[in-house]
C-alpha cells in the first residue's frame, strides 16, 4: 500500500491556524515557518536549507514532484473524500478536518505579512496543487484515470 501512497499527494492550505506567536515561533524553528511544505516535498537535501534559502528553482522542481504524482488532493475539498473512494476503492473516508469552524487564534497584521513573505514559494505551489487537484478530480469524476490494482 506505501508504494501506491507514495504516488499521490494530499494538501493543505499553508499556515492556517497560525497564531499571534509566529514571529516568536519562528525565531525556535524557522524552517518550518520558511516554506515548510516546500522543504518537505523535496526532501533532506531542501529540508535543511537555512531560512531565506528557497529560491523560484526549488519552487519549480517542486511543481514537477507534484505533477508527477497520479492523484493530488485537497485536505478540505469537499470532493477528497468521493475521489479517495473512486481511486482506491476504500470507502467511508472523510474529510481530514471541519473547514466551517472558526480560527482558535489570529495573526497579528504584522506577522500576517510576515508569514505571507516568509512563505511566498508554499503559496505559489498550493495555487499550483488547487488547479492541479482540480484537474484530477475532474478526470476521476469522469473515470479517466483508474490506477494500477494497489500491489
Amino acid at each position: 500500500h506505501s508504494y501506491e501512497l507514495a504516488r499521490w499527494g494530499m494538501v493543505r492550505p499553508p499556515k492556517q491556524g497560525f497564531c499571534s506567536n509566529y514571529s516568536h515561533m519562528r525565531r525556535l524553528a524557522p524552517a518550518v515557518y520558511d516554506n515548510y511544505y516546500l522543504r518537505v516535498l523535496l526532501g533532506e537535501r531542501v529540508l535543511g536549507l537555512p531560512p531565506g534559502a528557497i529560491t523560484s528553482a526549488h519552487l519549480a522542481e517542486a511543481k514537477r514532484v507534484l505533477s508527477s504524482l497520479q492523484l493530488v488532493l485537497l485536505s478540505n475539498d469537499a470532493s477528497t473524500p468521493a475521489t479517495l473512494q473512486r481511486a482506491t476503492g476504500i470507502a467511508n473516508f472523510t474529510a481530514c478536518r471541519d473547514t466551517t469552524r472558526p480560527a482558535r487564534c489570529a495573526m497579528s497584521d504584522e506577522d500576517s505579512e510576515r508569514a505571507r513573505r516568509d512563505n511566498a514559494h508554499d503559496l505559489a505551489l498550493y495555487d499550483y496543487a488547487e488547479r492541479l487537484a482540480a484537474q484530477h478530480v475532474a478526470s476521476w469524476r469522469g473515470g479517466e484515470a483508474p490506477l494500477p490494482a494497489v500491489l
